[in-house]
């Protein structure tokens, strides 16, 4: 509910995700090697940080493990695809050490940071991960946060099956006008798989977003903003 009435959501800086393998993906039993990729991973992680996303909202364990025991709500976003979203590929195996100090910068390449940042144990499969990387400028209280914006616009609200949250209280958060539709409804277990589904015995609504010509309008200001705050 924070992250609806405040408009942006928290995020995640490498050294605080729950994976202690995070941008490790590769075999370290090499001393010399281990510290050359361990300087890699610091460089990577500066000034930068991830917003974590599903490709699906149906997991049980999604909404068991992130969704405070399906007492939570999942957002649901329209992400405007370019070379800062990435598909997190998964592999049972760490990969072979791409270190080599008889190639220029010890045999660290463009493919070995695309590794880095996107191979993660197969043991996260269930996720279905896509990543966002974004820099970490707006900073308050101790924690980054990235603003929902046409890059990144909500457009749906999916309400936990045991959760005592009402369409209202999540309308209420939204408010009036968001940039674009906004479907929010409840989900529940289903009835012939281990999945979940929507609730259509509970209500639906519909956030009517701007109209196009507003919508211009709010993305022109708010870039004037930005310009006027640099």
């Amino acid at each position: 509910m924070k992250s609806l009435w405040e408009k942006r959501l928290k995020i995640a800086e490498y050294a605080d995700l729950n994976d202690p393998f995070e941008l490790l993906p590769f075999r370290q039993t090499d001393k010399e090697a281990r510290a050359h990729i361990n300087t890699v991973v610091k460089v990577l992680s500066n000034g930068h940080g991830v917003l974590c996303f599903s490709e699906s909202w149906r997991s049980t364990l999604m909404w068991a493990h992130y969704g405070d025991k399906h007492k939570g709500m999942c957002l649901g976003f329209e992400i405007e695809d370019g070379p800062h979203l990435t598909k997190i590929d998964y592999v049972s195996k760490r990969l072979p050490s791409p270190i080599d100090f008889r190639k220029p910068l010890g045999g660290i390449d463009e493919a070995m940071l695309v590794n880095c940042l996107n191979v993660k144990h197969s043991g996260w499969k269930y996720e279905k991960e896509r990543r966002l990387r974004v820099s970490l400028d707006d900073q308050r209280d101790g924690i980054y946060y990235c603003s929902f914006n046409s890059v990144m616009e909500l457009r749906e609200v999916i309400i936990g099956a045991r959760s005592s949250l009402s369409i209202v209280d999540v309308a209420e958060a939204v408010g009036t006008q968001p940039e674009s539709d906004i479907e929010v409804w409840t989900a529940r277990a289903a009835h012939g798989a281990f999945n979940m589904c929507m609730n259509l015995e509970l209500p639906k609504q519909v956030i009517v977003g701007l109209k196009p010509e507003m919508k211009r309008q709010r993305q022109l200001a708010e870039m004037l903003r930005q310009h006027v705050k640099k």
